[in-house]
């Protein structure tokens, strides 16, 4: 037999182990399957939730019988007034209240005299689910607090331009393609993870569980060399690696295009282009994570060890793209070098719209390539010694 012929053997063996394991492969493949619809429902609830409560705002209040005038604007920009219980503090420190407006005792008494008059804008701003709310009513206070000056203005016979000498427009650049992937840019991570965690079970069991049903002693007595064995491993992870980023992106592809979501009011393309961008930015990981888990998974003394180093691998790499989400800066161009960091980033530009550039996408797949032929040929010199039999 030729060694590409000793490749193919080792690969069937293993594909035809794993697809035995029906139980294994039936949780990833749903896992997979499910992943797109339930993530993009809860996130397109999410948006929609916090869009109804933009549009209406209920708001308790202390005082605002002071502020007739602000109570009328207020209700003309669709905003409920209620009156604010006792104990708003406590309520607003609990959750149970977003924001409460609280007028100042002195409010008319001051407007009167033409004075400045207070109100206090009372709320927990560590709580996420709030910050809508209380950014709204900021905005609604400024806007009333500009209406009132203008008006003050007029009554001295002042023109209300005396008092805005700055103008300001904004330009929006952004196309609908691109505002709707800033809602859903974890669709990139989560592309990634899936590039991460397809072939983790199936890498650990032909490496450590092999080892601990004796079943690789006879594969290595077989005429296959050790390198051909570890490439016939590779090749079977990968290919259920790589069954696994399909069906998962499908199931996003599937949501989008036919799955009655929330309207968001921003259009999200996920159409068979992107579909296939995806697949081309996602094919050195999907390649180069089988080659490092067969390494990880080959060093381990015992299955739960080789678990326990593949567990760490993925949580290192998956913390990665976490970081350059938050940090918000932009990236070089030879960022598109580093693996994991690099793909996420050309993911953005695809969820965007954007073109992505032949050197960047070259970038991409240098260096993983070179760690895929160093972790293959270090498993292979690992398992030319007699002491791999035994996970040292």
């Amino acid at each position: 037999m030729s060694a590409l012929s000793r490749i193919a053997v080792v690969a069937a063996k293993e594909v035809r182990e794993t697809i035995r394991d029906r139980r294994t492969l039936l949780v990833l493949l749903v896992t997979a399957v499910a992943a797109g619809p339930v993530f993009l429902f809860l996130i397109f609830n999410l948006v929609a939730r916090q869009a109804d409560r933009a549009r209406e705002i209920e708001l308790p209040a202390v005082n605002v019988a002071q502020a007739p005038a602000l109570a009328d604007f207020l209700r003309r920009n669709q905003v409920r007034l209620v009156d604010a219980p006792a104990n708003y503090e406590a309520q607003l420190r609990a959750g149970d209240l977003s924001v409460v407006l609280v007028v100042a005792p002195d409010f008319a008494a001051e407007v009167d005299a033409g004075r400045s008059a207070t109100v206090h804008v009372v709320a927990d701003r560590s709580r996420d689910r709030a910050r809508t709310t209380i950014s709204q009513v900021e905005s609604l206070l400024r806007a009333y607090n500009r209406q009132w000056g203008s008006q003050r203005l007029l009554l001295r016979g002042v023109a209300t331009s005396v008092a805005e000498p700055l103008r300001i427009e904004a330009v929006d650049l952004a196309t609908p393609q691109q505002s709707g992937a800033l809602i859903l840019f974890l669709v990139a991570y989560y592309a990634l993870l899936g590039s991460f965690m397809g072939g983790m079970a199936v890498a650990l069991d032909v490496t450590a569980g092999e080892r601990e049903r004796q079943s690789l002693e006879p594969l290595l007595m077989t005429p296959a060399r050790p390198l051909e064995i570890v490439l016939g491993k590779w090749l079977a992870v990968s290919c259920c690696n790589a069954l696994v980023v399909v069906v998962t992106l499908a199931g996003f592809h599937l949501t989008l295009a036919y799955a009655p979501l929330p309207a968001i009011g921003v259009p999200f393309l996920f159409r068979m282009v992107e579909f296939a961008r995806f697949l081309v930015v996602l094919l050195p990981l999907v390649l180069l994570m089988p080659a490092i888990l067969l390494y990880v998974g080959s060093r381990g003394r015992s299955f739960k060890e080789a678990q326990a180093n593949v567990s760490l691998l993925m949580f290192v790499a998956s913390v990665v793209p976490a970081v350059q989400l938050f940090t918000q800066q932009r990236e070089p161009a030879w960022f598109a070098a580093v693996p994991v960091s690099g793909q996420y980033s050309l993911l953005s530009h695809v969820l965007r719209g954007e073109a992505i550039a032949p050197s960047e996408l070259a970038l991409s797949y240098a260096i993983p390539v070179v760690l895929i032929i160093a972790a293959l040929g270090a498993m292979a010199r690992l398992l030319s010694r007699e002491s791999a039999l035994a996970g040292k």
